[in-house]
Parts: structure tokens; C-alpha cells; sequence
């Protein structure tokens, strides 16, 4: 009796090269990646027209001017405070003032984080309507 099968060398193998499927999925990946912001930057789009007619403006009562100047420096009303002392006497005008509100103009030199820093000490004095100033053309 032989032991051996009577086959020949040449038998299949049980194991499948996943290579080609790999490299599929990443040209795949690649052409999404690549046509989906195309796709998505084209859709004609008509926004409404918004009125700021509707809006109430605050009484002069309630309104107050912070000042960022060029070097830095805030004043409250054309008073120079430091932060601190901002959050504390807005926080006093929002007690009782209740719908106050605050228009700050920063020179446009201005480093982003002053102007940061007063807008988060208006959200710690809890006063929600505020309007940065500009110059219009």
C-alpha cells in the first residue's frame, strides 16, 4: 500500500492574495476624496434677505463703548480700566441694566487675542447683545 496520494506537484492553494483588492480600495478612496469637495462647492444656493429694520436698537441708556487702542490698551467710556476692572463694572451695568448692551471698536491693528479677551469678559458679565463698530465705505 502507498501512503501517498497518486497526485501530482501541482495542488491549489487555500490562500488569496488580497494585494489587488487593497489597491482598488485605495484608488477608490483616493477619487472620493478627491471629486467630493467638487460635488459639494457647486450647489447653487439662494440665501434669504435678512432686515435689520425689524431689530429694536437699544436705548442710549443701555448701550456702553469699550475701546481697544492700537497698543492695547481698553477704555471703558474713555476711561482706561484693565480687564478685571471692565468685568466687574459691566457685570454691575448688566445688574442693573437689564438689557444692556456694548459696542466695542479695536483698532485693526489689534491682536485677535485682545479682542477675545474683552468679548470673554462680556459672556462672564452675561451681557449678549454687543456690536463691533466699523467704518463703513
Amino acid at each position: 500500500m502507498k501512503r501517498y496520494s497518486q497526485r501530482s506537484g501541482h495542488t491549489a492553494m487555500a490562500e488569496l492574495n488580497v494585494t489587488p483588492l487593497l489597491d482598488l480600495a485605495f484608488v477608490l478612496l483616493i477619487i472620493f476624496i478627491i471629486t467630493t469637495p467638487l460635488l459639494t462647492s457647486n450647489i447653487p444656493v439662494q440665501l434669504p434677505v435678512g432686515s435689520r429694520n425689524n431689530i429694536q436698537p437699544p436705548d442710549a441708556k443701555s448701550i456702553r463703548t469699550v475701546t481697544i487702542a492700537r497698543n492695547g490698551q481698553i477704555y471703558l467710556e474713555s476711561r482706561p480700566v484693565e480687564l478685571p476692572v471692565l468685568e466687574q463694572e459691566l457685570t454691575a451695568f448688566r445688574r442693573d441694566t437689564p438689557d444692556a448692551a456694548v459696542v466695542v471698536h479695536a483698532d485693526k491693528s489689534l491682536n485677535v487675542q485682545q479682542l477675545f479677551d474683552v468679548m470673554d469678559v462680556l459672556k462672564r458679565a452675561k451681557i449678549n447683545t454687543m456690536d463691533l463698530g466699523n467704518v463703513t465705505p
